[in-house]
């Protein structure tokens, strides 16, 4: 094989190896990949074949960052313990791609302090980031603000001033699965938590708090997990296996909620007649014939189209269709909570008034 024509293949191809080819400048093969660029049709023609023959593409990032933006918009993720994770992101991306946009994954440490992925995130130049797993500290979130990145974070609040904080309205959908178990005619109610001390799961545990107190009540048993399946059974196993299990549990999360009803299922307990059990996310593995969740939630996709909203600037509170709540004042961050709505499957009795 001829040694010049070996090296060649492993050259990367450059703007400046399709301007030689064509015979013009590199200013005129960039115009010829660019939207609305003057450039004639015959020098046109000329760079698009010069560049198919050698393999040409151009470099998109550069490309955008030319002209004002990356179109990368960052997220900030963690281990994807729960399938509704997972179908979260995919429903996002896929929004982002409808607008041009393109995601850029970066995975929170071990320790669950987003700040170092964060600003990881920004070194590449991102338009905006959205945060979905760990703790972001002050510091971090002034510097997206500070430099006009757009900070987005789902599922948990930061106290700073040009921020959105998206988040479901867990207190009400908290307390009305505390009231449907009470009126379903269960006195023995039990809460499984995470061990990261959400903030959702702090707002969960506050609201199922408060309708039990009404009724004369505190949360009966309290356990926590990582929000998979395998902790949900182990919480469950404690919790059912005591000398006073509970007649209902209520899981911070649909993953948890399945590994209880499969805790119970291996004591020999009936659900519901024995015990109800109620999630949170109506993640697609509830609603399996060997499950029937009971959950609260909201469908990913309608969860990605308010955050790529947010993204584009199409939001504002002016502008709000009432489909949200959306609470932002001055010097404050912009807060959307999303409503979650109730399906009944066949892990909840019906209610007796």
């Amino acid at each position: 094989m001829n040694t010049a024509k070996k090296d060649q293949t492993k050259h990367k191809v450059t703007s400046r190896d399709v301007a030689e080819r064509a015979g013009v400048s590199r200013s005129a093969v960039s115009r010829s990949f660019t939207p609305g660029a003057y450039v004639s049709e015959t020098i046109r023609k000329k760079v698009h074949i010069a560049a198919k023959d050698l393999g040409y593409l151009p470099n998109a990032l550069a490309r955008s960052l030319i002209g004002g933006g990356s179109s990368l918009v960052a997220l900030i993720i963690g281990p994807m313990a729960s399938p509704h994770d997972s179908l979260l992101i995919e429903a996002v991306t896929c929004k982002l791609a409808e607008l041009g946009k393109r995601v850029l994954l970066v995975p929170v440490p071990a320790t669950r302090v987003a700040d170092d992925s964060l600003l990881e995130a920004l070194s590449y130049q991102v338009e905006a980031a959205v945060v979905f797993a760990g703790t972001v500290g002050q510091q971090a979130a002034e510097r997206c603000t500070r430099i006009g990145t757009r900070l987005i974070l789902f599922g948990r609040v930061v106290d700073v001033p040009d921020t959105c904080c998206i988040i479901y309205d867990n207190v009400a959908a908290a307390q009305a699965a505390g009231r449907y178990l009470l009126r379903s005619g269960h006195r023995k109610i039990a809460y499984i938590g995470t061990r990261h001390n959400a903030f959702s799961d702090r707002e969960r545990h506050a609201g199922l708090s408060h309708v039990l107190h009404e009724a004369g009540l505190e949360i009966h048993a309290f356990e926590k997990g990582d929000y998979g399946h395998d902790s949900g059974y182990q919480a469950a196993l404690k919790m059912l296996g005591s000398m006073d299990p509970p007649d209902a549990i209520f899981s911070s999360n649909d993953g948890m909620a399945l590994g209880a009803i499969d805790a119970a299922r291996a004591l020999g307990i009936r659900i519901p007649n024995d015990l109800a059990v109620i999630g949170i996310d109506n993640n697609p593995m509830g609603d399996w014939a060997a499950y029937r969740l009971t959950s609260w939630g909201l469908p990913a996709d309608d969860i990605a189209k308010v955050i790529a909203d947010e993204i584009i600037h199409k939001t504002a509170p002016e502008n709000n269709d009432g489909d949200t709540d959306v609470d932002a004042t001055a010097n404050h961050p912009r807060t959307i909570r999303l409503p979650l709505t109730l399906t009944l499957r066949e892990t909840t009795r019906r209610m007796t008034s």
